[in-house]
């Protein structure tokens, strides 16, 4: 527990320090409320941006809601990698700005940020475009496609049927020995 704590206050202070707000992937109900929003204090501000998930594919969609936004304040939703804006959401009375979008094709497999910027500042949390089955397929089958992630795992299939030749082969040399040997005795 005490090692919990420890983390927990590291990505904490490095947060604030670096002047960001950390992002969590979660279910978009687990936001807290607009209590608590402390901007002009140390930590800088006890904001967060929940995502519904942190990896999709291509047509999925993602929704997400963040605090600690002044009511009524215009605020920009921007995806980047390649900076894409894809909503532009008012703060409700309590502060609270939620949005979805869908994950665009031009979105390449990988890590991506969504930040969401007004005039009291921007607060941000990544999520991951991963290849979905038709996209994986596009390459020449081995994943060593431009436009799909490397195969790094293994084919059973394949490493199974050679374990099964060798194994014939060398039951094969055993037989081929043992015969060899019993002609050599009974000449």
């Amino acid at each position: 527990m005490r090692a919990i704590k420890v983390a927990a206050a590291t990505v904490g202070l490095s947060a604030a320090l670096a002047g960001t707000a950390v992002g969590l992937a979660g279910p978009v109900s687990a936001a807290p409320g607009s209590g608590g929003c402390t901007n002009g204090s140390y930590p800088p501000a006890n904001s967060t941006v929940a995502l519904s998930r942190s990896r999709a594919t291509v047509g999925m969609t993602i929704s997400y809601q963040a605090r600690c936004f002044k009511p009524g304040e215009k605020v920009t939703a921007t995806v980047f990698s390649t900076p894409q804006v894809v909503g532009a959401p008012t703060a409700d009375e309590q502060g609270t700005v939620s949005g979805s979008f869908t994950v665009t094709s031009n979105l390449k497999p990988g890590r991506h940020t969504l930040e969401l910027a007004a005039a009291t500042g921007t607060q941000s949390a990544s999520f991951i475009v991963v290849p979905n089955a038709a996209a994986a397929g596009t390459g020449n089958g081995n994943g060593s496609g431009s436009d799909s992630l490397a195969f790094t795992g293994s084919d059973a299939a394949k490493t199974a049927g050679a374990g099964f030749v060798l194994l014939l082969g060398g039951g094969a040399l055993i037989v081929a020995a043992k015969r060899r040997k019993h002609a050599n005795a009974a000449a």
